[in-house]
């Protein structure tokens, strides 16, 4: 069994005051059981300000985490200038956590991946039934697919959910990974669980309801690097739909592109991170050259309506810990209302469920295979839960 400790603090700027708000509301010496880790999720003032290093150093455990744009919990706020920690702790689940190397593209990326793994999974007595994986927002590589095709090797079919930094107003500005109170744009964070746990994992994808009935096929590129479509342009194809104006793309976030790569398997979504100087587009994920493309339109309705589903669910279940991350793209597509998301969840469950809340840059959710076995996946423009 694991406790789920929660405390938030508005403060950004006195690290003193937030520290006290902090500790306060957590109650180590009357709540803290023999194993325990921290969990943090802040916006990135707090890292500017020091508070964040002031409260890692402060707490007796690991402390991992992300900044992100937005996020809430069972505590009730919803704000952009926000910091929340959350405690697992617990008598019969241990933990261990682990921080990678730099990652670099055309270096040892997958190498150091696959390091940090076993470097962590060596500090425990068995087998990990769990893991959480934090992970930074890299535009040269297809981070969140190569981070899960490495874990899937190397851990054997661990199951790991989590979430890449989401730092974001109308560009990527400085997202980070945290780590015991420094903060990093270009490492991996673990967290690894021994005992008995039973997870589970939902994932709820854009609607495929609107799309573009024209189909496309990727004729030039490279890894996530995409530079003709049905041999034109890829601008000049976009240009085509109306999606393009002038060689700009307009909402770059927010347009979800199916990717079907022709093996066997069913279509995934990615969003387009950016644009090149020579006219290519670069995707969250791998587009590899004769992968079908289709083109859809976020849905407001079904945004609000699949996170409504998750309270219901979540109120079924009353879990001991419930986790949400939900793709930077939803809430940019929710215009003004951008805070609907989380007060919907907040509102139906009336602060009966312990949950953290937060928007990323790309989510890392298992999916369940025929076998039974859990499969990692990096996943784009959805909502994924885990419950423990």
């Amino acid at each position: 069994m694991i406790n789920m400790l929660l405390a938030h603090t508005l403060e950004v700027d006195d690290k003193d005051l937030a520290l006290r708000d902090i500790l306060l509301q957590l109650d180590l010496p009357h709540c803290q059981k023999n194993h325990s880790v921290g969990i943090i999720h802040c916006t990135h003032p707090f890292i500017e300000s020091g508070v964040v290093q002031a409260i890692c150093e402060r707490l007796p455990f690991p402390v991992l985490g992300i900044n992100t744009l937005l996020h809430s919990s069972a505590l009730g706020l919803v704000d952009n200038m926000l910091l929340t920690i959350t405690v697992f702790t617990s008598d019969d689940i241990k933990f261990a956590t682990g921080l990678s190397a730099p990652l670099e593209a055309k270096g040892n990326l997958k190498a150091n991946i696959a390091d940090i793994y076993v470097e962590t999974e060596n500090l425990m007595s068995s087998r990990p039934s769990l893991g959480l994986v934090f992970g930074p927002s890299l535009t040269y590589c297809a981070m969140g697919e190569i981070l899960v095709e490495v874990l899937n090797e190397v851990s054997d079919g661990v199951p790991f959910f989590g979430a890449l930094a989401a730092d974001y107003s109308t560009y990527i500005r400085h997202p980070r990974i945290i780590y015991n109170g420094k903060t990093y744009n270009d490492r991996l964070g673990i967290i690894l669980m021994e005992g008995k746990l039973s997870p589970r994992f939902c994932v709820y994808p854009v609607s495929d309801k609107k799309t573009i009935r024209q189909k496309a096929i990727v004729t030039d590129s490279e890894g996530n690097l995409i530079r003709k479509v049905n041999g034109m342009p890829v601008l000049e194809f976009l240009e085509s739909l109306g999606l393009c104006w002038a060689g700009q793309i307009s909402g770059t976030h927010t347009i979800p592109l199916f990717l079907d790569r022709n093996d066997g398997q069913p279509p995934i979504v990615r969003t387009i991170q950016s644009q090149t100087p020579d006219g290519g587009i670069i995707l969250c994920g791998n587009a590899p050259v004769d992968t079908t493309l289709g083109f859809g339109a976020m849905d407001i309705k079904h945004i609000l309506e699949s996170v409504r589903r998750v309270s219901i669910l979540m109120k079924l279940l009353n879990p001991d810990v419930f986790y949400l991350y939900s793709c930077i793209s939803r809430n940019i597509a929710l215009g003004l209302n951008y805070t609907a998301e989380m007060e919907a969840v907040h509102h139906d469950l009336e602060g009966l469920v312990p949950y953290l809340f937060s928007y990323s840059s790309g989510e890392i959710c298992p999916l369940i295979q025929k076998d039974g076995r859990w499969h990692n996946e990096f996943h784009n423009m959805s909502l994924v839960t885990a419950n423990f």
